[in-house]
Protein backbone atom coordinates (compact mmCIF):
# COMPACT_ATOMS: atom_id res chain seq x y z
CA UNK A 1 0.00 0.00 0.00
CA UNK A 2 1.21 3.73 -0.55
CA UNK A 3 2.04 5.43 2.62
CA UNK A 4 2.70 9.06 2.88
CA UNK A 5 5.99 10.49 4.13
CA UNK A 6 7.04 14.31 5.31
CA UNK A 7 8.64 16.53 2.69
CA UNK A 8 8.19 20.18 2.46
CA UNK A 9 5.44 20.60 -0.23
CA UNK A 10 6.30 23.77 -1.17
CA UNK A 11 9.94 22.66 -2.48
CA UNK A 12 11.26 25.08 -5.75
CA UNK A 13 12.38 22.35 -8.67
CA UNK A 14 16.24 21.45 -8.56
CA UNK A 15 15.79 20.84 -12.66
CA UNK A 16 14.83 22.83 -15.05
CA UNK A 17 12.09 22.00 -17.20
CA UNK A 18 12.81 21.83 -20.71
CA UNK A 19 9.34 21.65 -22.95
CA UNK A 20 11.19 19.99 -25.53
CA UNK A 21 11.65 16.86 -23.19
CA UNK A 22 8.04 16.91 -22.62
CA UNK A 23 7.44 16.94 -26.83
CA UNK A 24 9.89 14.06 -27.07
CA UNK A 25 7.94 12.19 -24.80
CA UNK A 26 4.70 13.10 -25.64
CA UNK A 27 4.72 12.95 -29.53
CA UNK A 28 5.35 9.21 -29.58
CA UNK A 29 1.91 8.26 -27.55
CA UNK A 30 0.13 10.72 -29.80
CA UNK A 31 1.37 8.68 -32.70
CA UNK A 32 0.46 5.64 -31.15
CA UNK A 33 -2.83 6.52 -30.08
CA UNK A 34 -3.57 7.85 -33.89
CA UNK A 35 -2.35 4.75 -34.74
CA UNK A 36 -4.64 2.98 -33.02
CA UNK A 37 -7.47 5.06 -33.89
CA UNK A 38 -6.54 4.13 -37.75
CA UNK A 39 -6.31 0.81 -37.14
CA UNK A 40 -9.58 0.44 -35.62
CA UNK A 41 -11.32 2.42 -38.59
CA UNK A 42 -9.60 0.81 -41.21
CA UNK A 43 -11.00 -2.61 -39.93
CA UNK A 44 -14.54 -1.50 -39.27
CA UNK A 45 -14.63 -0.79 -42.82
CA UNK A 46 -13.55 -3.86 -44.02
CA UNK A 47 -16.12 -5.67 -41.51
CA UNK A 48 -18.66 -3.33 -42.68
CA UNK A 49 -18.45 -4.63 -46.32
CA UNK A 50 -19.94 -7.66 -45.31
CA UNK A 51 -22.96 -6.08 -43.53
CA UNK A 52 -25.12 -4.77 -40.96
CA UNK A 53 -24.79 -8.43 -39.43
CA UNK A 54 -21.45 -8.31 -39.53
CA UNK A 55 -21.02 -5.20 -37.71
CA UNK A 56 -23.08 -6.09 -35.47
CA UNK A 57 -21.74 -8.91 -34.45
CA UNK A 58 -18.40 -7.52 -34.13
CA UNK A 59 -19.24 -5.14 -32.19
CA UNK A 60 -20.33 -6.67 -29.49
CA UNK A 61 -18.18 -9.08 -29.67
CA UNK A 62 -15.32 -5.99 -29.34
CA UNK A 63 -17.12 -4.18 -26.30
CA UNK A 64 -16.68 -7.39 -24.42
CA UNK A 65 -13.57 -8.35 -24.99
CA UNK A 66 -12.24 -4.92 -24.99
CA UNK A 67 -13.89 -3.53 -22.10
CA UNK A 68 -12.27 -6.58 -20.00
CA UNK A 69 -8.65 -6.36 -21.17
CA UNK A 70 -8.59 -2.95 -20.84
CA UNK A 71 -9.98 -3.48 -17.15
CA UNK A 72 -7.35 -5.84 -16.57
CA UNK A 73 -4.51 -3.75 -18.69
CA UNK A 74 -4.98 -0.80 -15.83
CA UNK A 75 -1.56 -3.26 -14.48
CA UNK A 76 0.27 -1.12 -16.84
CA UNK A 77 -0.66 2.31 -15.00
CA UNK A 78 0.65 0.77 -11.92
CA UNK A 79 3.53 -0.65 -13.63
CA UNK A 80 4.87 2.69 -15.36
CA UNK A 81 4.19 4.31 -12.08
CA UNK A 82 6.59 2.34 -10.16
CA UNK A 83 9.29 1.84 -12.67
CA UNK A 84 9.90 6.01 -13.60
CA UNK A 85 9.77 6.15 -9.67
CA UNK A 86 12.53 3.74 -9.41
CA UNK A 87 14.35 5.09 -12.61
CA UNK A 88 14.55 8.71 -11.41
CA UNK A 89 15.89 7.22 -7.83
CA UNK A 90 18.67 6.07 -9.95
CA UNK A 91 17.66 2.10 -9.18
CA UNK A 92 17.54 0.46 -11.93
CA UNK A 93 17.66 -3.07 -10.77
CA UNK A 94 14.47 -2.18 -8.60
CA UNK A 95 12.77 -0.86 -11.85
CA UNK A 96 14.11 -4.41 -13.81
CA UNK A 97 12.42 -6.22 -10.72
CA UNK A 98 8.81 -4.27 -10.99
CA UNK A 99 9.55 -5.04 -14.85
CA UNK A 100 9.80 -9.00 -14.14
CA UNK A 101 6.82 -9.01 -11.67
CA UNK A 102 4.25 -7.31 -13.81
CA UNK A 103 5.33 -8.82 -16.73
CA UNK A 104 4.32 -12.33 -14.98
CA UNK A 105 1.31 -10.35 -13.20
CA UNK A 106 0.05 -9.44 -17.19
CA UNK A 107 1.18 -12.94 -18.31
CA UNK A 108 -0.98 -14.95 -15.80
CA UNK A 109 -3.91 -12.36 -16.29
CA UNK A 110 -4.49 -13.10 -19.29
CA UNK A 111 -4.01 -16.94 -19.57
CA UNK A 112 -6.86 -16.77 -17.21
CA UNK A 113 -8.74 -13.61 -19.24
CA UNK A 114 -8.27 -16.18 -22.43
CA UNK A 115 -9.93 -18.94 -20.75
CA UNK A 116 -12.73 -17.65 -19.31
CA UNK A 117 -14.02 -15.14 -22.29
CA UNK A 118 -13.36 -18.35 -24.74
CA UNK A 119 -16.37 -20.00 -22.04
CA UNK A 120 -18.56 -17.48 -21.81
CA UNK A 121 -18.51 -16.34 -25.48
CA UNK A 122 -21.50 -18.60 -26.18
CA UNK A 123 -23.56 -17.22 -23.37
CA UNK A 124 -22.81 -13.35 -24.33
CA UNK A 125 -24.58 -14.14 -28.06
CA UNK A 126 -26.99 -16.02 -25.87
CA UNK A 127 -28.13 -13.29 -23.58
CA UNK A 128 -28.42 -10.63 -26.73
CA UNK A 129 -31.17 -12.60 -29.07
CA UNK A 130 -29.38 -11.91 -32.35
CA UNK A 131 -30.26 -13.80 -34.74
CA UNK A 132 -28.67 -17.55 -35.49
CA UNK A 133 -26.29 -16.06 -38.17
CA UNK A 134 -25.06 -13.34 -36.84
CA UNK A 135 -24.74 -14.89 -33.02
CA UNK A 136 -22.76 -17.49 -35.04
CA UNK A 137 -20.59 -15.02 -36.81
CA UNK A 138 -20.31 -13.14 -33.38
CA UNK A 139 -19.22 -16.68 -30.96
CA UNK A 140 -16.47 -17.01 -34.35
CA UNK A 141 -15.29 -13.93 -33.94
CA UNK A 142 -15.48 -13.45 -29.47
CA UNK A 143 -14.04 -17.40 -29.52
CA UNK A 144 -11.07 -16.55 -31.57
CA UNK A 145 -10.30 -13.10 -30.06
CA UNK A 146 -10.11 -14.50 -26.31
CA UNK A 147 -6.87 -16.16 -27.45
CA UNK A 148 -5.37 -12.64 -27.52
CA UNK A 149 -5.64 -12.19 -24.29
CA UNK A 150 -2.67 -14.42 -23.74
CA UNK A 151 -0.27 -11.57 -25.93
CA UNK A 152 -2.89 -8.27 -25.37
CA UNK A 153 -1.68 -8.06 -21.57
CA UNK A 154 2.02 -8.97 -21.87
CA UNK A 155 2.53 -6.47 -24.35
CA UNK A 156 0.65 -3.74 -21.85
CA UNK A 157 3.10 -4.81 -19.19
CA UNK A 158 6.31 -4.67 -21.73
CA UNK A 159 5.08 -1.39 -23.20
CA UNK A 160 4.46 0.04 -19.59
CA UNK A 161 7.55 -0.83 -18.37
CA UNK A 162 9.36 1.14 -21.20
CA UNK A 163 6.91 3.93 -20.70
CA UNK A 164 8.53 4.42 -17.29
CA UNK A 165 11.61 4.49 -18.10
CA UNK A 166 10.89 7.24 -20.21
CA UNK A 167 10.98 5.51 -23.63
CA UNK A 168 7.81 6.00 -25.52
CA UNK A 169 9.10 5.62 -29.21
CA UNK A 170 9.28 2.04 -28.82
CA UNK A 171 5.86 1.18 -27.90
CA UNK A 172 4.94 3.53 -30.96
CA UNK A 173 6.95 1.23 -32.89
CA UNK A 174 5.73 -1.68 -31.94
CA UNK A 175 2.43 -0.36 -32.28
CA UNK A 176 3.10 0.60 -35.99
CA UNK A 177 4.06 -3.29 -36.81
CA UNK A 178 1.16 -4.80 -34.71
CA UNK A 179 -1.43 -3.21 -36.77
CA UNK A 180 0.49 -2.77 -40.31
CA UNK A 181 0.20 -6.86 -39.75
CA UNK A 182 -3.46 -6.38 -38.60
CA UNK A 183 -4.62 -3.90 -41.57
CA UNK A 184 -2.79 -6.81 -43.66
CA UNK A 185 -4.37 -10.00 -42.40
CA UNK A 186 -7.37 -8.62 -42.30
CA UNK A 187 -8.01 -7.83 -46.16
CA UNK A 188 -6.12 -11.32 -46.45
CA UNK A 189 -8.08 -13.26 -44.48
CA UNK A 190 -11.75 -11.55 -44.41
CA UNK A 191 -12.12 -11.20 -48.13
CA UNK A 192 -9.86 -14.50 -49.35
CA UNK A 193 -6.93 -12.66 -50.73
CA UNK A 194 -3.83 -13.87 -52.51
CA UNK A 195 -4.80 -17.65 -52.07
CA UNK A 196 -5.75 -17.18 -48.28
CA UNK A 197 -8.83 -18.53 -46.97
CA UNK A 198 -12.16 -16.39 -47.02
CA UNK A 199 -12.96 -16.36 -43.22
CA UNK A 200 -15.09 -13.21 -42.54
CA UNK A 201 -15.52 -12.14 -39.33
CA UNK A 202 -13.72 -14.81 -37.54
CA UNK A 203 -10.70 -13.70 -39.84
CA UNK A 204 -10.45 -10.30 -38.14
CA UNK A 205 -10.28 -11.73 -35.05
CA UNK A 206 -7.29 -14.09 -36.25
CA UNK A 207 -5.34 -11.21 -37.87
CA UNK A 208 -5.68 -8.96 -34.72
CA UNK A 209 -4.56 -12.07 -32.65
CA UNK A 210 -1.80 -12.83 -34.88
CA UNK A 211 -0.97 -9.29 -34.77
CA UNK A 212 -0.92 -9.16 -31.00
CA UNK A 213 1.26 -11.98 -30.71
CA UNK A 214 4.17 -10.72 -32.95
CA UNK A 215 3.77 -7.34 -31.06
CA UNK A 216 4.09 -9.09 -27.88
CA UNK A 217 6.95 -11.22 -29.50
CA UNK A 218 8.95 -7.52 -30.61
CA UNK A 219 7.94 -5.75 -27.37
CA UNK A 220 9.21 -8.96 -25.25
CA UNK A 221 12.64 -8.82 -27.62
CA UNK A 222 13.78 -5.38 -26.81
CA UNK A 223 12.61 -5.06 -23.16
CA UNK A 224 15.07 -8.29 -22.24
CA UNK A 225 17.76 -6.79 -25.00
CA UNK A 226 17.94 -3.43 -23.17
CA UNK A 227 21.14 -2.26 -20.97
CA UNK A 228 19.51 -0.04 -18.78
CA UNK A 229 17.53 -2.56 -17.05
CA UNK A 230 18.14 -6.04 -16.84
CA UNK A 231 14.68 -8.50 -17.46
CA UNK A 232 15.73 -12.10 -17.14
CA UNK A 233 13.26 -14.44 -18.31
CA UNK A 234 14.04 -17.24 -15.37
CA UNK A 235 12.82 -14.44 -13.37
CA UNK A 236 9.25 -14.56 -14.25
CA UNK A 237 8.14 -18.07 -12.37
CA UNK A 238 9.74 -16.55 -9.17
CA UNK A 239 6.31 -14.45 -7.91
CA UNK A 240 7.12 -11.65 -5.02
CA UNK A 241 3.81 -11.33 -3.34
CA UNK A 242 4.66 -7.92 -1.91
CA UNK A 243 5.97 -6.23 -5.17
CA UNK A 244 2.63 -8.08 -6.70
CA UNK A 245 0.09 -6.11 -4.50
CA UNK A 246 2.17 -3.03 -5.06
CA UNK A 247 1.27 -3.27 -8.59
CA UNK A 248 -2.09 -4.42 -7.84
CA UNK A 249 -2.89 -1.44 -5.24
CA UNK A 250 -2.04 1.36 -7.72
CA UNK A 251 -3.75 -0.56 -10.80
CA UNK A 252 -7.08 -2.34 -9.58
CA UNK A 253 -8.30 1.93 -8.61
CA UNK A 254 -7.54 2.27 -12.49
CA UNK A 255 -9.05 -0.39 -13.62
CA UNK A 256 -12.51 0.34 -11.61
CA UNK A 257 -12.07 4.20 -12.69
CA UNK A 258 -12.36 2.36 -16.76
CA UNK A 259 -15.48 0.61 -15.80
CA UNK A 260 -16.97 3.25 -14.04
CA UNK A 261 -16.45 5.64 -17.19
CA UNK A 262 -17.43 2.81 -19.91
CA UNK A 263 -20.61 1.99 -18.09
CA UNK A 264 -21.79 5.51 -18.01
CA UNK A 265 -21.03 5.83 -21.80
CA UNK A 266 -22.81 2.62 -22.18
CA UNK A 267 -25.92 3.76 -20.56
CA UNK A 268 -25.36 7.00 -22.51
CA UNK A 269 -25.90 5.29 -26.20
CA UNK A 270 -29.04 3.14 -24.82
CA UNK A 271 -30.48 6.35 -23.76
CA UNK A 272 -29.67 8.13 -27.17
CA UNK A 273 -30.50 5.16 -29.14
CA UNK A 274 -34.30 5.70 -27.62
CA UNK A 275 -34.19 8.74 -29.30
CA UNK A 276 -34.28 7.98 -32.91
CA UNK A 277 -31.78 6.76 -35.58
CA UNK A 278 -30.74 10.21 -36.16
CA UNK A 279 -29.87 11.26 -32.82
CA UNK A 280 -27.43 7.84 -32.97
CA UNK A 281 -26.14 8.46 -35.89
CA UNK A 282 -25.44 12.26 -35.01
CA UNK A 283 -23.93 10.86 -31.96
CA UNK A 284 -21.63 8.59 -33.44
CA UNK A 285 -20.24 10.97 -36.13
CA UNK A 286 -19.27 13.55 -33.87
CA UNK A 287 -17.83 11.50 -31.25
CA UNK A 288 -15.66 9.64 -34.37
CA UNK A 289 -14.98 13.37 -35.28
CA UNK A 290 -13.89 14.48 -31.97
CA UNK A 291 -11.79 11.88 -31.79
CA UNK A 292 -9.34 13.53 -33.59
CA UNK A 293 -8.74 16.09 -30.91
CA UNK A 294 -8.02 13.31 -28.08
CA UNK A 295 -4.80 11.63 -29.34
CA UNK A 296 -2.79 15.02 -27.71
CA UNK A 297 -4.30 15.01 -24.44
CA UNK A 298 -3.06 11.44 -24.15
CA UNK A 299 0.33 12.06 -25.40
CA UNK A 300 0.75 14.85 -22.85
CA UNK A 301 -1.12 12.49 -19.91
CA UNK A 302 1.68 10.27 -20.59
CA UNK A 303 4.55 12.68 -20.85
CA UNK A 304 3.30 14.13 -17.27
CA UNK A 305 2.81 10.62 -15.75
CA UNK A 306 6.67 9.49 -16.52
CA UNK A 307 8.01 13.10 -15.62
CA UNK A 308 6.07 13.36 -12.55
CA UNK A 309 7.26 9.35 -11.56
CA UNK A 310 10.47 9.93 -12.58
CA UNK A 311 10.81 13.49 -10.91
CA UNK A 312 9.71 12.17 -7.70
CA UNK A 313 12.25 9.43 -7.65
CA UNK A 314 14.97 11.90 -8.09
CA UNK A 315 13.59 13.73 -4.76
CA UNK A 316 12.55 17.15 -6.87
CA UNK A 317 8.65 17.33 -6.54
CA UNK A 318 9.02 21.20 -7.52
CA UNK A 319 9.97 19.64 -11.10
CA UNK A 320 7.28 17.74 -11.05
CA UNK A 321 4.89 19.81 -10.07
CA UNK A 322 6.15 22.25 -13.12
CA UNK A 323 6.06 19.54 -15.81
CA UNK A 324 2.75 19.13 -15.05
CA UNK A 325 1.89 22.88 -15.80
CA UNK A 326 4.01 22.76 -18.98
CA UNK A 327 2.51 19.59 -20.05
CA UNK A 328 -0.73 21.00 -19.13
CA UNK A 329 -0.34 24.19 -21.27
CA UNK A 330 1.01 22.40 -23.94
CA UNK A 331 -2.16 20.37 -24.13
CA UNK A 332 -4.42 23.02 -23.82
CA UNK A 333 -3.14 25.12 -26.62
CA UNK A 334 -3.00 21.85 -29.08
CA UNK A 335 -6.55 20.77 -27.59
CA UNK A 336 -8.07 24.00 -28.01
CA UNK A 337 -6.62 24.91 -31.35
CA UNK A 338 -8.67 21.98 -32.70
CA UNK A 339 -11.69 23.29 -30.70
CA UNK A 340 -11.67 26.53 -32.30
CA UNK A 341 -11.52 24.42 -35.95
CA UNK A 342 -14.55 22.55 -34.40
CA UNK A 343 -16.12 25.61 -33.57
CA UNK A 344 -15.68 27.48 -36.69
CA UNK A 345 -16.09 24.25 -39.08
CA UNK A 346 -18.02 21.67 -37.75
CA UNK A 347 -19.68 20.32 -41.23
CA UNK A 348 -16.72 19.88 -42.76
CA UNK A 349 -15.45 17.41 -39.83
CA UNK A 350 -18.54 15.77 -39.43
CA UNK A 351 -18.95 15.46 -43.18
CA UNK A 352 -16.29 13.04 -43.60
CA UNK A 353 -18.44 10.51 -41.87
CA UNK A 354 -21.58 10.98 -43.68
CA UNK A 355 -23.43 12.81 -46.29
CA UNK A 356 -26.67 12.82 -44.84
CA UNK A 357 -28.24 16.08 -44.42
CA UNK A 358 -29.94 16.19 -41.19
CA UNK A 359 -27.55 14.13 -39.19
CA UNK A 360 -24.75 16.69 -40.70
CA UNK A 361 -27.13 19.59 -39.11
CA UNK A 362 -27.75 18.11 -35.20
CA UNK A 363 -24.08 16.24 -35.46
CA UNK A 364 -22.22 19.95 -35.94
CA UNK A 365 -24.59 21.60 -33.32
CA UNK A 366 -23.02 18.65 -31.14
CA UNK A 367 -19.69 19.21 -32.01
CA UNK A 368 -19.97 23.27 -31.27
CA UNK A 369 -20.00 22.13 -27.96
CA UNK A 370 -17.93 19.48 -27.97
CA UNK A 371 -15.33 22.50 -29.06
CA UNK A 372 -15.92 24.62 -25.90
CA UNK A 373 -15.26 21.50 -23.93
CA UNK A 374 -11.44 20.92 -25.17
CA UNK A 375 -9.51 23.01 -23.11
CA UNK A 376 -11.16 21.84 -19.97
CA UNK A 377 -10.71 18.37 -21.13
CA UNK A 378 -7.11 18.50 -22.00
CA UNK A 379 -5.77 19.92 -18.30
CA UNK A 380 -7.74 17.32 -16.83
CA UNK A 381 -6.24 14.64 -18.40
CA UNK A 382 -3.17 15.78 -17.70
CA UNK A 383 -3.66 16.31 -13.97
CA UNK A 384 -4.95 12.87 -13.81
CA UNK A 385 -1.77 11.70 -15.42
CA UNK A 386 0.68 13.19 -13.13
CA UNK A 387 -1.54 12.19 -10.35
CA UNK A 388 -1.19 8.46 -11.60
CA UNK A 389 2.85 9.20 -12.16
CA UNK A 390 3.11 9.66 -8.66
CA UNK A 391 1.11 6.81 -7.49
CA UNK A 392 -2.64 8.78 -6.49
CA UNK A 393 -4.56 6.53 -8.65
CA UNK A 394 -7.56 6.51 -6.45
CA UNK A 395 -7.98 10.43 -7.51
CA UNK A 396 -8.84 9.18 -11.03
CA UNK A 397 -11.61 6.61 -10.15
CA UNK A 398 -13.09 9.31 -7.30
CA UNK A 399 -13.50 11.71 -10.06
CA UNK A 400 -14.50 9.68 -12.68
CA UNK A 401 -17.46 8.01 -10.74
CA UNK A 402 -18.43 11.86 -9.56
CA UNK A 403 -18.49 13.18 -13.13
CA UNK A 404 -20.01 9.81 -14.83
CA UNK A 405 -22.91 8.79 -11.87
CA UNK A 406 -23.38 11.85 -10.05
CA UNK A 407 -23.48 14.59 -13.06
CA UNK A 408 -23.69 12.99 -16.33
CA UNK A 409 -25.57 10.27 -15.63
CA UNK A 410 -28.48 11.86 -13.84
CA UNK A 411 -28.38 15.35 -15.55
CA UNK A 412 -29.05 13.19 -19.11
CA UNK A 413 -31.43 10.94 -17.35
CA UNK A 414 -33.19 14.69 -16.50
CA UNK A 415 -32.44 15.90 -19.76
CA UNK A 416 -34.11 13.20 -21.86
CA UNK A 417 -36.47 11.82 -20.09
CA UNK A 418 -38.20 14.80 -18.26
CA UNK A 419 -37.51 17.82 -19.99
CA UNK A 420 -37.69 16.11 -23.37
CA UNK A 421 -34.48 18.13 -24.72
CA UNK A 422 -32.42 17.06 -27.59
CA UNK A 423 -29.07 15.60 -28.64
CA UNK A 424 -27.55 18.46 -27.94
CA UNK A 425 -28.36 19.20 -24.60
CA UNK A 426 -26.45 15.74 -24.06
CA UNK A 427 -23.24 17.50 -25.29
CA UNK A 428 -23.69 20.02 -22.99
CA UNK A 429 -24.23 18.23 -19.88
CA UNK A 430 -20.55 16.24 -20.89
CA UNK A 431 -19.09 19.89 -21.38
CA UNK A 432 -20.59 20.66 -17.49
CA UNK A 433 -19.04 17.21 -16.16
CA UNK A 434 -15.44 18.09 -18.28
CA UNK A 435 -15.36 21.84 -17.02
CA UNK A 436 -15.87 20.02 -13.28
CA UNK A 437 -13.40 17.17 -14.04
CA UNK A 438 -10.78 19.82 -15.10
CA UNK A 439 -11.17 22.06 -11.83
CA UNK A 440 -11.38 19.14 -9.21
CA UNK A 441 -8.29 17.61 -10.54
CA UNK A 442 -6.48 21.03 -10.59
CA UNK A 443 -7.66 21.49 -6.75
CA UNK A 444 -6.35 18.30 -5.99
CA UNK A 445 -3.43 18.61 -7.99
CA UNK A 446 -2.50 22.02 -5.95
CA UNK A 447 -3.08 20.59 -2.58
CA UNK A 448 0.40 18.77 -3.37
CA UNK A 449 -0.76 15.71 -1.19
CA UNK A 450 1.21 13.60 -4.26
CA UNK A 451 3.94 14.92 -3.38
CA UNK A 452 4.46 12.87 -0.45
CA UNK A 453 2.90 10.21 -1.97
CA UNK A 454 5.36 7.00 -0.86
CA UNK A 455 5.31 4.12 -3.25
Amino acid sequence: MAQYRKIKRTEIARTPVDRSQIMALAWPAIGEMSLHMLAWIVDTAMVGRLGAGALSAVGLGGQVYFSIIFFLGAIGIGITALVARRKGAGDNKAAAHIAQQGLMLALVLGAVAAVTLRLATPQVFALVGFAPDVSAMGEGYLGTLAIGGIFFLPKIAANSTMRGLGDTRTPLYVTIITNVINVVGDYLLIFGRLGFPTMGVTGAAVALVVAQGVGTAVALYVLFRRRDIQVHIKSLVRPHVPTIRKIAALSLPAGIETLLRDGARTLTTFVIASMGTVAMAAQQVTVAAESLSFMPGYGFAIAASILTGQSLGAKDPGRAEESTYQASALAMYVMGGMGVLFLLFPGVFIRIFTDDPEVIALGSWCLRVAALMQPAMAAADVYVGSLRGAGDTRTAMYVSGLGSWVIRVPLILVAVYVLDLSLVAIWVVVLIEQVIRALVTRWIFKRGQWKTLDI
